[in-house]
């Protein structure tokens, strides 16, 4: 990534909103750093959060498969991103801004996430 992506980067986890699976991706998409606090998207507030960061550096969406190297969690959402994103998008919206509840994008998450 380029040193102006970065910054935007560094500047999204000094004021963005930003949870645990959020910051793994930042740090690890954006500097190769693997935080001892890693975590993966539970549910669609997290997965927001990550969408946000991407629009944010869009520089990172390509980097994204690189996600799987985290966890066996990562591995399988890294794989169904873009069924989960569009599944969010038409729901809630980037940003909650369609919809406050995000049921259909809760229960995919589920289902990549551990095959329920």
């Amino acid at each position: 990534m380029t040193t102006a992506a970065q910054q935007r980067v560094i500047e999204w986890l000094a004021n963005g909103k930003t949870g645990v699976s959020s910051k793994t991706m930042a740090f690890y998409l954006g500097f190769d750093v693997r935080p001892d606090d890693c975590g993966h998207p539970h549910d669609p507030a997290d997965f927001n959060r990550c969408l946000i960061l991407l629009e944010t550096v869009p520089e990172m969406r390509p980097h994204l498969p690189r996600m799987a190297e985290i966890s066996p969690y990562w591995a399988r959402l890294a794989a169904r991103w873009d069924d989960v994103e569009k599944c969010f998008r038409e729901e809630a919206g980037l940003g909650w801004a369609k919809s406050q509840e995000a049921y259909a994008t809760c229960k995919l998450m589920k289902e990549v996430l551990h095959g329920s």
